[in-house]
């Protein structure tokens, strides 16, 4: 295989992840409901019926929405039954409009936001009406900043400037595409990895020498490790960036080696990479760099609720959202629980018995049945209905195979430990599963083998 055609499969594996990356970029989007986005209508004119039409008009289908909403769960034997005012399907209401009552809410499948967005304009167009959006996106520019903060000193320290920018573009480039703290943690680690790397390159087996290296490889791969916890997507588009990266250092070798064909004379360097430190003097106290920076990316996830909100909270409505607290003005998904265990007993009471608010677990109720013993009909107490598991079980069985858009399929789908409330932002990101778990590991990974490091010099009376 000769260098052109080598030249040619580096170029366009560069090429394909440099197209992969960019297009399926992604900006991370507040959202308060997994797998929905809420629209919220101020308006004087418009009912809920025209809000509807206008979302159909432009593309929104399968709409939640207060006036679709029916009996989640029926008793064939009595359909109809009295509500009080603490019935869940009134607190249900809740979920229709602001905590302050002035709002409409609907909620749209999240798939459908191109066409969320026409329908807010127009909407938004009509004389004394405004709506807007729980996904509302801006670009969070804390974790990329702090990665070109990073490669700017490492490209400081550099001895080949060239080697190290092209050995860091694609990284850099993921940084932006993934802005994620997560991505940015895994990158920085890899930028030190690379730095390390690249003071050896060019030199006697320095390539067997970088791969025998477990600070080389711990840095650069744990990350793919790492990331596949929180999102196996972010450790697919690491991997992605690890291969541009080595088709466009596979290419800047050729290259290299090509141009110096060109000479009668060579000049190696004098010691080979086995005799060069792999981190030495001036790499450990980059090292501690490094685990500043992490620790700064640490510090900025903590504090992302704040600086990343995506509206002001003077034109944010307070909404229904998941909550870590749940709000007792809205019900929970026991309330739907509980009710539904009372609308299907209810037949089965006895006529002036009140249904407990809350029944307990292991509640029966039982009809009477009548069985021939010894020519005679003896009554049977037969249990009908028992609160447990599977009686909870077959409550969501039936809510999920309801044939409109019921909030009830919403609530479920958000799990089952999951409180309700009213909030103005999200506390959630979907994209940063475990975000701190997955830094505090990389901070550990950064401080483990710097202390390794350290230690193993002092062992053998070296300075550090």
């Amino acid at each position: 295989m000769n260098f052109g055609f080598k030249k040619v499969v580096s170029v366009l594996v560069s090429i394909l992840a440099l197209f992969i990356i960019c297009h399926f970029r992604t900006v991370p989007v507040s959202q308060f409901w997994k797998g929905f986005r809420i629209l919220y209508v101020y308006t004087e004119d418009l009912s809920e019926f025209d809000i509807l039409t206008i979302l159909e008009k432009h593309g929104c289908s399968s709409v939640i929405s207060k006036g679709v909403q029916r009996l989640p769960v029926v008793s064939p034997v009595a359909p109809v039954q009295a509500q009080g005012a603490d019935s869940y399907l009134y607190k249900r209401n809740g979920f229709f409009t602001d905590k302050n009552n002035r709002a409409l809410v609907f909620y749209v499948p999240d798939s459908q936001t191109d066409e969320l967005e026409k329908a807010i304009r127009e909407l938004s167009a009509f004389k004394g009406s405004s709506a807007g959006t729980d996904g509302k996106s801006s670009f969070p520019w804390i974790a990329p900043i702090v990665c070109c903060f990073l490669f700017a000193v490492l490209f400081f320290f550099s001895k080949n400037r060239i080697l190290y920018t092209a050995g860091s573009f694609f990284f850099i480039l993921l940084a932006f595409c993934r802005p994620l703290f997560t991505v940015g943690a895994a990158v920085s680690l890899f930028l030190f990895a690379f730095f390390i790397f690249h003071r050896i390159w060019g030199r006697g087996d320095f390539l067997r020498t970088a791969l025998n290296s477990h600070y080389v490889l711990l840095f650069a791969l744990s990350p793919l490790l790492v990331l596949l916890i929180s999102s196996p997507v972010n450790a697919l588009f690491y991997l992605l960036a690890l291969a541009g990266t080595v088709s466009v250092l596979a290419f800047y070798y050729f290259i290299q080696t090509e141009r110096e064909s060109l000479y009668s004379f060579k000049p190696v360097f004098i010691r080979s990479a086995r005799m060069i430190p792999i981190i030495g003097h001036l790499g450990i106290r980059l090292l501690g760099a490094l685990l500043v920076f992490l620790c700064v990316i640490l510090v900025a996830l903590k504090f992302s609720g704040n600086v990343s909100e995506f509206s002001s909270s003077q034109a944010m409505p307070s909404l229904p959202s998941p909550v870590s607290h749940s709000d007792s003005q809205l019900p929970q998904l026991k309330d739907l629980l509980d009710w539904s265990w009372n609308s299907v007993t209810f037949p089965y009471r006895k006529i002036g018995e009140n249904a407990k608010s809350s029944p307990n677990e292991g509640d029966v109720v039982s009809i009477t049945d009548y069985q021939n013993v010894d020519g005679k009909l003896v009554p049977v107490s037969v249990p009908a209905f028992v609160f447990n598991s599977d009686f909870r079980d077959s409550v969501l069985k039936t809510v999920d195979k309801l044939d409109y858009p019921a909030v009830e399929k919403m609530l479920i789908h958000q799990g089952k430990n999951v409180s309700f409330g009213y909030a103005k932002s999200s506390s959630s990101s979907s994209s940063e599963k475990f975000a701190t778990l997955l830094i505090l590991i990389f901070i550990t990974i950064t401080a483990a083998l710097g202390i390794n490091y350290i230690i193993g010099r002092k062992r053998y009376g070296l300075s550090v």
